[in-house]
């Protein structure tokens, strides 16, 4: 017999340790974010009555800011010494890409749709230095699998550039309506077709998560 290694630093203990910080971070709503500065990470939680959410909804009720709907990033897309200066990571130099994500973008197309409220969602958010954002993004969302990040994608995107309005819609503008995202093109899928795969991933990932 032996003992078993452990490499603080590999991908699977580097995932697992910024994944529970962010998980661990304080529960706000999105509704009332003051302004901060730096990039990072964050995750929105639903508490309201759509149906299709409802199971998720529940748990959140339950338990807080357990199980998120939606996992996203906030960072430069290129790196530069200013972005991996850890003296600046959360002061005026980083910017403030995170809150504008979350609490301007995000904020605005909740507020457009015609069947969700901001007063619905909560978020919790973690200020990183940029290079270590990629790397907590995707081990929170291979975790989770959050609906808006997989059966319902669309969510995160911005508005289409002019000429670009003949692309399909998003599954998550069809789900819910209201941004002005419609395009020339018809959609393939349905809202009810979509409440029912929405529905059975939910049951799925809280049998897989144990909540």
């Amino acid at each position: 017999m032996k003992p078993r290694s452990y490499n603080p630093l590999d991908y699977a203990s580097l995932s697992e340790s910024l994944a529970r910080e962010l998980m661990s971070s304080e529960l706000m709503p999105l509704s009332d974010i003051e302004k901060f500065y730096g990039d990072g990470v964050y995750a929105l939680f639903y508490c309201g009555d759509f149906p299709a959410y409802q199971e998720l909804s529940d748990i959140n009720f339950s338990d807080p800011g357990t199980f998120p709907i939606y996992i996203g990033k906030a960072s430069p897309k290129t790196l530069t010494g200013n972005e991996l200066d850890t003296s600046a990571v959360d002061t005026p130099r980083a910017g403030t890409r995170l809150y504008d994500r979350v609490a301007n973008d995000h904020r605005k197309s909740i507020e457009a749709t015609t069947n969700l409220r901001v007063e619905e969602f909560y978020c919790r958010m973690l200020v990183l230095n940029a290079v270590w954002v990629p790397l907590t993004e995707s081990a929170l969302i291979a975790r989770y699998v959050p609906v808006w990040n997989s059966i319902v994608p669309g969510f995160g995107n911005h508005a289409p550039g002019k000429g670009r309005v003949a692309g399909k819609i998003s599954r998550w503008d069809i789900l819910h309506p209201g941004r002005g995202r419609e395009t020339a093109t018809a959609p393939t899928d349905t809202y009810e077709q979509l409440c029912e795969e929405v529905e059975e991933a939910i049951r799925e990932r809280v049998r897989l998560l144990g909540l």
